[in-house]
């Protein structure tokens, strides 16, 4: 159905500059104007009514993947704009910021791979990092993280809980291609706005991160 309004969309919009392109025509060189403005007028009406319906009939996860490439693009833009303003700066001094060797650790590996993910998610604030051994395996190196967020989005809340949970998935995903021995994940949300806190884990299986239990109290069911 999604598809059928998509087309009947791009159809009118066709339809509608076509018309219009007409009825300029027929006033300038002369024709029926009549017949090209009631055209017009018949395919902006399916234009509107076309556009209504295929926006009614975005499914969820649709309408949630729209949002986030809208989000990326906003972001991407203000990057862009931060980026031009610090070219326009005096050059600093460089200042080092290697990780002595000390902190060199495969916690530290781990804590620092999931921060690069965290500015990939809207609104998204990183409160802790937390990687322990995974006392569950008898292979030496395996951990396990939990990571605390928060999410500043004022959002309804089934569609934060649609959006925690697309965030958390997808950091699922790039653990398991990124940190092969994080075997479990666990992520903890807190979200200001709906008074509520969530709890979202996984664990390693083949081919991917398997959800192994999903807790949003009762605020998202609003």
């Amino acid at each position: 159905m999604h598809t059928l309004f998509s087309f009947w969309l791009l159809v009118s919009f066709v339809a509608s500059g076509y018309f219009l392109v007409k009825l300029i025509y027929s006033f300038v060189k002369g024709g029926d104007k009549k017949y090209y403005a009631k055209g017009l007028v018949i395919a902006f009406v399916v234009l509107n009514i076309s556009s209504l319906c295929f926006r009614a009939s975005e499914t969820p996860e649709q309408k949630a993947s729209q949002q986030i490439q809208r989000e990326t693009q906003e972001k991407d833009s203000q990057q862009k704009v931060a980026q031009q303003e610090t070219e326009k700066k005096p050059a600093e001094k460089k200042v080092n910021t290697a990780v002595p060797p000390q902190q060199n650790t495969p916690e530290n590996k781990i804590k620092e791979k999931i921060k690069g993910y965290i500015p990939k998610y809207d609104e998204t604030t990183l409160n802790d990092i937390t990687v322990n051994p995974d006392l569950g395996t008898d292979k030496d190196g395996d951990y396990v993280a939990l990571v605390r967020l928060t999410w500043n989005r004022k959002n309804s809340g089934k569609m934060s809980k649609e959006m925690l949970d697309m965030y958390s998935s997808d950091m699922a995903a790039r653990i398991y291609e990124d940190l092969p021995e994080v075997q479990e994940l666990a992520v903890f949300w807190t979200v200001p706005y709906l008074n509520g806190s969530a709890k979202i884990s996984f664990e390693r299986a083949n081919g991917g991160m398997r959800y192994t239990d999903q807790m949003f109290d009762q605020n998202f069911n609003k």
